[in-house]
């Protein structure tokens, strides 16, 4: 005789506990690092919860016998799960922290990345500060009360919020580089008010790609651009995010935003605040207190109300890909957001990214970058050694060098537009970081991994940065020789050679763990690391790019090359104020681009071969790392996968394979699958990295 099917009685919960009347059941979904269980659960909605469990609130709820953290995503009638279900234990917070705009934005990221919606909300959403939170929420009831009789913030209100912001966007600043930054930022916003022509399109919501030139406000070009189209974004009753890579870029946009009296208050949210101001600022923005937030890699999911325009600022930098799971790519984040949520977009940079340069030609994105009369005329003036007419162009600072550094940091000359610090840029930093055998040339390598070595001075001792071998002396490999000499002189080196050639004339070092955000316009001369550029007040008078570039064997290494060229070369007035640039690089890329300032004619070129071999950015691509059985185990789950190249190393096997564009949402689902399903079956992991700059 069969047995009866069960009869549904409706929602019970463990232990017999009272639940809600309405939508007793709720979807929470987990925080768990394991892939498969990084997913939904029903729980009961207790009574006492009826009104306080709404989607989008954190939960805590027992999972596996241990209270874990969680999000509620919906409450429904009735759960597929036959028996009682476990109750939600905690309300953790009485705010909707999970918007329905910010899921759907960290599940289509989760989708692209092929990650799980945990591991993006993990990174979307700051930790919890209770005391942040209840300040906030405090000042929220007391502007609700007084909304009668004032509609926006009070001066006081403003100036708070500011200065918040502004202090959390550099570690330790002292007085005077605080009044530096200050100065700089009432500079740009004077400069572009003088200036300002309102050429920000007044379409609704437009998509724009610029590049910049340093014009009247050299390396600040992107933040009178950005003002620009925040004020036009403003004025028509919408929100404005801004991302920048870093805090320094972060300090210099926070005191032009204190500059700017028709800006208002804005939010910062950086990693180098602390967790109470991370929390407070994020949910200013959530509740709308402020309309303009602004930020480095994490912002890009930062809630803001009526959001009309998102701006990135350098998005090829190297600070925008996430080292966390699913490693999401701030630029891929502003470009899924502005489609979901029909957004205004402005990505503006002193070079063109391919994946930029790919949305242009296509037509999704419209170039504004300046045309080559404005370029000519708001650039400096750039000079590259010609060995056929200058006997010294061998030397690591030719003549012609040496005579614009004097020219620039002598108060006698004739162009007093040209007097001003002097930027040197070196590629790397320490006293040789690649030398070479003095007899034979051939390049120092550890004897024990065949890494370069590097030395701190001609008499070692000498190291290896990727197996730590340590030796006081050098024993040449190929004709043992103990004499060296230098292929690239790091920093160290170089202002040592400065120091002995212009005595008396004050040198800063920027590199490291020392980097100047701001200095003032005082002659002198500026040692920096590539990416280590102090910005400066009015701009350097002149540029010394030393050595040659070459950022490594793969297939970006121009790219980067021509970028970081071009982030020291905008730092210097424009050639009508006398700036000049000196460029050692012997690539023929680097040089027609820098000389030209024209980033945007460069990639276009390098798209058309790129195109024709089917690499990214026209096609995706995914680097799949562990043993060779389990990534062949993927790749032939997702027929869509063409692997590129293999390389093994003691670790396991690293595979790099391309897939198409229109595959995208596809292979992020399967590969998802697929992670989790191995999880599932306790079988070794391969780590998935889509899109990753340097995976070939």
């Amino acid at each position: 005789m069969d047995e009866p099917l069960p009869i549904d009685t409706g929602t019970s919960a463990i232990g017999q506990v009272p639940v809600a009347s309405e939508d007793p059941v709720a979807h929470v979904l987990i925080d768990h690092p394991v892939p498969h269980l990084a997913r939904t659960f029903d729980y009961a909605v207790p009574e006492k919860f009826a009104d306080t469990a709404r989607p989008g609130v954190r939960v805590r709820v027992k999972f596996a016998g241990k209270l874990r953290d969680g999000f509620l995503l919906e409450r429904v009638e009735k759960s597929e799960h036959i028996g009682p279900l476990a109750t939600i234990e905690r309300i953790t917070s009485p705010v909707v922290v999970l918007t329905p705009e910010l899921l759907r934005l960290a599940t289509a990221t989760a989708r692209r990345y092929a990650g799980t919606l945990s591991d993006v909300l993990r990174l979307a959403i700051p930790p919890r500060h209770a005391r942040a939170e209840k300040a906030v929420l405090k000042a929220e009831k007391a502007a609700q009360q007084q909304q009668s009789d004032s509609a926006a913030p009070t001066a006081g209100e403003a100036a708070n919020s500011t200065s918040e912001g502004s202090a959390s966007t550099s570690n330790t600043p002292t007085s005077t580089t605080t009044d530096t930054i200050g100065r700089l930022g009432e500079w740009v916003v004077n400069e572009s008010a003088h200036d300002r022509e309102d050429k920000f399109p007044a379409a609704e919501h437009p998509r724009i790609a610029m590049t910049c030139v340093p014009g009247p406000t050299p390396g600040l070009s992107w933040i009178t651009a950005g003002l620009e189209a925040a004020r036009a974004t403003l004025a028509a009753g919408e929100s404005v995010l801004w991302l920048v890579p870093d805090h320094r870029e972060l300090a210099v946009l926070a005191a032009a935003l204190d500059s700017s009296e028709d800006i208002g208050s804005y939010s910062v949210l950086s990693a180098d605040q602390s967790p109470e101001q991370r929390w407070k600022a994020w949910l200013r923005g959530l509740l709308g207190h402020t309309r303009v937030t602004i930020g480095t890699r994490a912002a890009a999911f930062a809630p803001v109300e009526g959001l009309g325009l998102i701006i990135c600022f350098d998005d090829s930098n190297s600070n925008y890909l996430d080292q966390h799971a699913p490693y999401p790519h701030a630029r891929e984040v502003c470009l899924l957001r502005s489609t979901i949520d029909s957004t205004g977009l402005l990505f503006v940079s002193t070079d063109r990214s391919a994946e930029i340069q790919r949305l242009v030609e296509v037509g999704w994105l419209h170039d504004a970058t300046p045309t080559g009369p404005e370029r000519r005329e708001g650039a400096p003036r750039v000079y590259v050694p010609d060995e056929e007419r200058d006997p010294f162009a061998w030397q690591r600072i030719p003549s012609r060098a040496w005579q614009l550094m004097r020219g620039a940091l002598r108060p006698g000359t004739k162009d007093t537009n040209a007097v001003g610090p002097v930027l040197v840029q070196v590629p790397r930093a320490g006293y040789y970081p690649v030398f070479a055998c003095a007899r034979c040339q051939e390049v120092a390598r550890c004897p024990q991994c065949s890494a370069t070595l590097t030395t701190q001075s001609e008499v070692g001792p000498f190291a290896c940065r990727s197996c730590g071998f340590h030796s006081d002396t050098f024993s040449c490999g190929r004709c043992r020789s103990n004499q060296v000499r230098s292929i690239v002189r790091g920093r160290g080196r170089t202002v040592e050679e400065l120091r002995k050639a212009m005595p008396g004339i004050e040198i800063l070092e920027s590199g490291g763990d020392d980097i100047p955000v701001a200095i003032d316009d005082s002659p002198r001369i500026v040692v920096a690391t590539t990416g280590a550029e102090p910005y400066v007040l009015g701009g350097y008078a002149c540029a010394i790019l030393l050595d040659s570039l070459w950022p490594g064997p793969w297939m970006r290494s121009t790219d980067e090359g021509v970028s970081r060229r071009l982030r020291a070369a905008v730092l210097v007035r424009s050639r009508t104020a006398g700036g000049v640039v000196y460029l050692g690089d012997t690539d023929e890329t680097i040089r027609n681009t820098v000389t030209t300032f024209d980033p945007v004619t460069t990639m276009s070129r390098a798209l058309n071969d790129r195109m024709e071999l089917g690499f990214p950015p026209y096609r995706r691509i995914v680097e799949l790392t562990g043993a060779g059985a389990d990534i062949d185990a993927m790749i032939t789950a997702v027929p869509e996968l063409t692997e590129l190249i293999r390389d093994s190393d003691d670790d396991g096997q690293k595979a790099v394979a391309a897939y198409p564009i229109a595959a995208g949402d596809t292979v992020g689902e399967a590969l998802a699958h697929l992670i989790a399903s191995r999880s599932a079956k306790k079988l070794p992991q391969v780590r998935v990295r889509i899109d990753d700059p340097r995976s070939l």
